[in-house]
């Protein structure tokens, strides 16, 4: 922090301020909705947006990424209430989401002494984005029976569905117009303008509207007596009983989620705004966020995209943003927040679910770069928003991860092979994919074979049959391209063996052509040395030929 001071220009200090004070103005309303979608009271998002955000400000690399509570940590701590059977809001549940929150702290914190801050590259963009997308549905849904005054048991989406279906007939058409009109005030009041904070306005605007005008006397739900003063610092109390396992669980599945969808979002404003980002830094700084919020009693903490890109929109240039915005919260803590009785609580419904609009289209312009990029990639977004949707935030979160690793498995699976051969006539030593071109004509005798993977027990077979399949009875000798070999595992390493001793007993010649010094090295290692030794190693396809 101290290098952070010395390198401070005084150029920055207005735009941080102005940044500051937007991220405030926007972190209020959206932070104290985002507690209640974890079962809390909206005074516990209020203190996540402030010892949390400064030990992260502390401790950060990115200069302008927001930390604080958001949609994704918020719905996977009040998932994990429903999902071992607490009572959303009850003091049980409370010191088990602050449990997680440790737990979740702990993990990022192992995982960056440990420095696997780059293994958010083995969770696909599919699978996150998918599962942010459902997330993000799943809150919004989640706010509808708010916004019509009618009560829900639940946030999942059969909850919800049963709970309009149910309860159509005893809809508050009052909280209805003030959810209505709040969200429509927000979404239109963007297209005018991206700078001014219409969630704040609407905050104050309804506010005052449902003081003067009692809409509480009309049924519609108000925020009540928010307590005044600094959130109580405590040893965290951990979870006990036999339901401990599962915060723990719950721990290191919200890391890997946060830890990912955050990494994601930091690495997505360092590199448009060209600075570099110390991944396990980054992640260490995350991780003392969500202990602090454990010592805070609330839930855990992760990047939020849209005050980010408003700090951004304002050319906020340093965490100095993140200390304002703090500072302004606890102003608002100790002195205003007797204000907000009245907040009715539809109008905060409908600010959190305007708030996930920008979230579900950046989710989709994803969907439809990955689509035109991949079929396969797109069905794989889709099966983690559907899950996500239809079996709740942690079944979707354990799926993401398996998708994620299954992926990563066909991917290193698949391969790009091609029979090599020569245009006839031709002086040059360049050989051609015999299907690609036409006028390419295998060389007589001899198969040339281009493999570009490595080898691995899931495309060895592969490898095997497809040059068992074109030998001939002419077929005299056979040539590997093997430049793109990088690695052997010890399965296809037994395969291999025995198909080049099937080759020798039938009297056909092998060569390995092209090969890399990593190649040579698994060959040694996997012992592979009888069957590939200094004879079947070549410098080129030509040299091969010539054997």
């Amino acid at each position: 922090m101290l290098s952070k001071v010395k390198g401070y220009k005084k150029e920055y200090l207005i735009n941080d301020l102005l940044s500051g004070i937007t991220v405030a103005a926007l972190s209020i309303p959206v932070a104290m909705g985002y507690a209640q979608i974890a079962g809390l009271q909206p005074i516990y998002g209020l203190y996540v947006s402030v010892l949390p955000v400064i030990v992260y400000a502390l401790f950060a690399s990115s200069p302008q990424l927001i930390f604080g509570v958001d949609s994704s940590s918020a719905a996977i701590a009040g998932s994990l209430v429903v999902a071992v059977g607490l009572t959303a809001g009850s003091a049980e549940a409370l010191t088990f989401i602050s449990t997680i929150a440790l737990f979740t702290g702990l993990f990022m914190m192992v995982f960056a002494v440990m420095k696997l801050g780059k293994l958010t590259v083995y969770v696909s963009d599919p699978v996150m984005s998918g599962a942010i997308f459902g997330i993000s549905t799943s809150v919004m849904l989640s706010q509808i029976p708010k916004i019509l005054g009618i009560s829900s048991e639940g946030s999942e989406l059969r909850e919800t569905i049963t709970a309009i279906i149910t309860q159509f007939s005893q809809i508050n058409k009052t909280a209805l117009v003030v959810g209505g009109v709040s969200i429509a005030f927000i979404l239109i009041g963007k297209k005018f303008s991206t700078k001014i904070p219409f969630p704040i306005i609407v905050l104050i605007m309804a506010t005052i509207s449902s003081s003067l005008l009692k809409l509480d006397d009309y049924g519609v739900k108000v925020v009540g007596e928010i307590p005044q003063g600094l959130p109580p610092i405590n040893v965290p109390q951990i979870f006990s009983g036999g339901k401990l396992p599962y915060a723990i669980l719950g721990g290191l599945l919200s890391a890997i989620v946060l830890m990912t969808d955050s990494l994601l979002t930091s690495k997505s404003f360092a590199n448009k705004n060209g600075y570099q980002l110390q991944e396990n830094k980054e992640l260490f700084a995350f991780g003392a966020s969500n202990v602090m919020s454990a010592f805070s009693g609330v839930l855990p903490t992760s990047a939020s995209v849209s005050r980010t890109a408003a700090n951004e929109q304002f050319k906020g240039k340093t965490q100095l943003v993140s200390l304002i915005a703090a500072g302004i919260i606890t102003l608002v803590l100790l002195f205003f927040s007797s204000l907000l009785f009245y907040m009715p609580q539809p109008a905060l419904s409908g600010i959190v679910f305007s708030a996930l609009f920008g979230v579900l289209s950046a989710e989709l312009q994803t969907l439809k770069r990955v689509t035109k990029r991949s079929q396969k990639e797109g069905i794989i977004w889709g099966v983690s928003m559907l899950v996500v949707l239809l079996f709740g935030i942690l079944v979707g979160i354990i799926v993401g991860v398996i998708l994620s690793f299954i992926l990563i498995i066909v991917t290193k699976s698949a391969n790009s092979s091609a029979f090599l051969g020569k245009i006839p006539d031709e002086t040059d030593s360049y050989f051609y994919d015999i299907k690609r071109n036409p006028l390419a004509k295998s060389v007589t005798g001899t198969l040339i074979y281009r493999y570009s993977n490595s080898l691995f027990f899931t495309n060895i077979d592969e490898f095997t049959l497809e040059i068992k399949r074109e030998i001939q009875p002419e077929t005299k000798k056979i040539i590997v391209d093997a430049h793109a070999i990088s690695s052997i595992d010890t399965t296809a390493a037994d395969k291999l063996k025995e198909f080049l001793q099937e080759l020798t007993k039938d009297g056909i010649d092998y060569y390995f052509a092209s090969t890399i010094g990593d190649f040579r090295d698994a060959v040694k290692k996997k012992g592979l040395t009888a069957e590939i030794n200094e004879q079947h190693i070549v410098k080129n396809i030509e040299d091969a030929l010539t054997k």
